[in-house]
């Protein structure tokens, strides 16, 4: 949905105090072990998100038809403000991670997967913000691939390319523009199976999908 300048902003801001937060005091107060087994819960939390965020972009944003009329106009706009308010994400994450694991498992393992959690959606946002902004530079620099990925999900025909912080989901699920690149070859006559076009030639630019 779109959003106010400092909305947008917000997700930077707070998700980047909590984590600190979260990391600070359970390093403050806990034992190395315990601090430990912490922290190894919230780097699972952010390998999860990798494999939340494909389903969430390729299933929820481009095929239930009210989130996708939302998100198609970040494709038509790619540079408007246009996301989801902080406290909608904070209040799922809270709702789908915390609470439940914290009720079936331990507030240490809930409060590590957490913080996991929000740290992969904070480095989404970052990823997102720097492929289309190209700020901060510093980080724009290293996100080439990032960056021609992310162009082919936006202009090509077909879609793919549904990971933003990683393509590794969609090698898995073959929707890469390899894959369907690959499948395409193998079967050109196949119905979808269409070359992923390259934006830099100008192809199927403007096209969005839904």
């Amino acid at each position: 949905m779109r959003l106010s300048k400092a909305a947008y902003y917000s997700d930077f801001v707070v998700y980047a105090l909590l984590v600190a937060m979260g990391c600070a005091v359970d390093i403050w107060r806990d034992t190395a072990s315990a601090a430990s087994i912490w922290l190894l819960w919230a780097f699972v939390g952010v390998l999860s998100w990798t494999l939340v965020e494909y389903p969430l972009h390729r299933c929820v944003l481009h095929r239930i038809r009210i989130f996708a009329a939302m998100h198609d106009a970040h494709h038509q706009m790619p540079l408007a403000f246009i996301g989801t308010p902080t406290w909608l994400s904070l209040g799922v994450i809270l709702g789908v991670v915390f609470l439940p694991v914290w009720a079936l498992g331990s507030f240490r393992t809930a409060s590590g997967l957490t913080v996991g959690v929000m740290a992969g959606f904070l480095w989404y946002g970052i990823v997102h913000h720097a492929i289309h902004y190209r700020r901060p530079r510093v980080i724009a620099t290293w996100l080439l691939l990032a960056s021609r990925r992310h162009a082919q999900h936006h202009y090509a025909c077909q879609p793919g390319n549904f990971g933003v912080t990683t393509a590794f989901w969609g090698g898995v699920f073959g929707t890469s523009s390899q894959s369907l690149n690959a499948r395409a070859a193998y079967n050109p006559s196949a119905e979808g199976s269409a070359r992923i076009p390259s934006p830099a030639m100008g192809e199927c630019r403007g096209k969005t999908k839904t």
